[in-house]
């Protein structure tokens, strides 16, 4: 069994609001209640790892032909609680979203659509196979996750954010390129050239960093980064993790995340988003869904998923 999309309209999104939080209400007991942030340290390990599924001798063992990360993070507690930075300092930190999204698509089973081609369903999958596929992350904070861990199975990544997160997500993704485990990592930003003698048995994975505002960006064609990944790739899939937490930020999260749809879809290229929300104020989630079919008209998908719903977090897929 897979996940499966429910489409949202304008009559339903109250009731998946309603079950949602209902839901959540019921499951209190065992969440943890605090807003989300992963953990309060300034030095952070995080694994990412495949479930543990059988027992060996008395001992519980991994299934086999998952590939873990395993990734220190440096975080800055200061830049959080900073009132002096004009710009959002939630970026400084690593939220829960992150992971719990990249253990979900990387190893439970109802994913699997996204990641492997030719599964009976029409979603494409993120991960590379035959088609040559990028994901462009908005919002992309200071953990570097998802730069990783995705970017170990795509060919072009690129991770956008304010211009103050960005050293330090250069600094979290270098601290961690050995985790790249599948491809080989080359980048501009971080000045890693293709070595001379080709490994053919590790495809290339173009890693970019780039700053993005959201209430200055009026479209990709003067990004190279993003129109690269229009000459190279056939699907791309925009991906956005706990970004929308407070209502200011919906309208310019929505008119960029439609600036890039727009002009991606218009080269031709297969096109999907990915926003993972972390479930606090019931008004901000609401109103998200609402503007982004009343005023966007975006094709909004809840995805339905076991797991998923025994979190805090809730996946929307367009």
């Amino acid at each position: 069994m897979v996940f499966h999309l429910k489409p949202f309209d304008v009559d339903n999104i109250h009731e998946h609001i309603f079950d949602r939080y209902t839901l959540l209400e019921s499951l209190a007991d065992g969440l943890s209640q605090d807003l989300g942030i992963h953990q309060r340290d300034e030095i952070v390990q995080v694994d990412i790892e495949p479930p543990i599924t059988t027992k060996v001798k008395g001992k519980r063992k991994a299934s086999k032909g998952l590939q873990p990360y395993n990734f220190t993070i440096r975080q800055s507690i200061a830049g959080l609680n900073s009132s002096s930075n004009a710009n959002s300092t939630t970026g400084y930190v690593l939220w829960s979203t992150t992971p719990t999204f990249a253990r979900w698509l990387l190893y439970d089973g109802n994913a699997l659509p996204l990641r492997e081609e030719d599964t009976d369903t029409s979603i494409p999958a993120i991960f590379s196979g035959s088609k040559s596929t990028a994901v462009v992350e908005l919002g992309s904070g200071i953990s570097g996750i998802l730069p990783i861990v995705l970017g170990d199975q795509v060919d072009h990544y690129v991770c956008t954010d304010q211009k103050g997160i960005l050293s330090k997500l250069k600094y979290n993704i270098e601290e961690n390129l050995l985790q790249f485990n599948r491809r080989r990592c080359i980048s501009e930003f971080l000045q890693i050239e293709p070595p001379s003698n080709e490994d053919q048995q590790r495809r290339n994975t173009r890693l970019e960093i780039m700053e993005l505002d959201w209430e200055k960006f009026n479209g990709p064609t003067a990004q190279t980064h993003l129109t690269r990944i229009s000459e190279e790739c056939s699907t791309v899939h925009i991906v956005a993790m706990d970004v929308i937490y407070n209502d200011f930020l919906i309208d310019p999260f929505l008119k960029t995340l439609n600036h890039l749809r727009n002009y991606y879809l218009n080269e031709g290229l297969i096109t999907h988003c990915i926003v993972g929300i972390h479930l606090r104020a019931q008004d901000v989630v609401e109103a998200f869904l609402e503007r982004a079919i009343l005023e966007y008209n975006l094709p909004i998908c809840s995805v339905e998923d076991p797991f998923l719903e025994k979190t805090r977090v809730s996946l929307y897929y367009i």
